[in-house]
């Protein structure tokens, strides 16, 4: 912390710094020290009188000894443009005093008091610290879209080479569900297909009997050609309501996942 001397008088420090926060009076402390053996009065200014309280602004310092003078900043209720390069000043005066003298009007008029020193002090105004970007740097960025695609990839590697109840999490779990329950719903839809198949080649079969005995002329037995009409009606029937069963597994078990 540096400080003024001058005429056997110390005033420090050579700056008045403020941590600036809306709503909130600032404190900062300056110190008149006398190291001599004469009584010295101190009064103290400032440029901007309305924005500071100085307790006290004036005073005596008794010979090898010191006093402490509070600033403090009034609460501002916004950021000023200003406080980036702070204009504001302080200037403290001080002069000799006899044994018995005490401060009067014009203890610090320069015209009569020949010894008045001034110090002068600056005001910087620091800024509260600064909130984190809510914007991501470029690099920030690209390393979470890059983990962001992984991520599906890892997750699925790991619910098939990693035995279940092995370190998994439940993401991990409902996972494995998943594709274990996809694997074994198209192998179901496998066989369906193949006895709708099946069913199918049994239909045409039965079809071309028919168109066959049609054209031949021959009359089949009735019990036969009763059987024969009826079988492909519930072939139909058959085939229908599997391929209505397919889809109503289909469906319902994609909406539930």
């Amino acid at each position: 912390m540096s400080e003024n001397f001058a005429g056997g008088v110390e005033v420090s420090p050579s700056d008045l710094r403020f941590r600036f926060q809306l709503n909130k009076q600032l404190l900062a402390t300056i110190t008149v020290n006398n190291p001599n053996g004469q009584r010295v009065a101190f009064k103290i200014k400032t440029t901007a009188p309305k924005k500071y309280v100085v307790r006290p602004s004036s005073g005596v310092v008794e010979p090898r000894s010191n006093q402490s003078v509070q600033v403090i900043m009034q609460a501002q209720k916004e950021y000023a443009p200003e406080f980036a390069n702070c204009k504001d000043k302080f200037m403290v005066q001080t002069t000799v005093l006899g044994e018995t003298e005490q401060i009067e009007k014009d203890t610090f008029n320069k015209d009569v008091r020949k010894d008045l020193k001034e110090y002068r002090l600056r005001v910087t105004i620091e800024g509260p610290a600064a909130p984190p970007s809510p914007v991501p740097e470029a690099n920030e960025a690209d390393d979470e879209a890059v983990a962001r695609s992984a991520a599906p990839m890892a997750a699925a590697a790991s619910a098939s080479d990693v035995p279940v109840g092995a370190g998994e999490g439940a993401a991990d779990v409902r996972l494995r569900t998943t594709l274990d329950s996809l694997t074994a719903a198209t192998s179901e839809n496998q066989q369906l297909k193949v006895q709708v198949q099946r069913l199918q080649g049994e239909r045409d079969d039965l079809r071309r009997q028919l168109d066959a005995i049609q054209l031949s002329g021959v009359k089949a037995p009735a019990g036969a050609a009763g059987q024969l009409a009826a079988k492909p009606s519930n072939v139909l029937t058959l085939v229908y309501v599997l391929l209505a069963a397919i889809l109503s597994f289909i469906l319902g078990h994609y909406v539930r996942i």
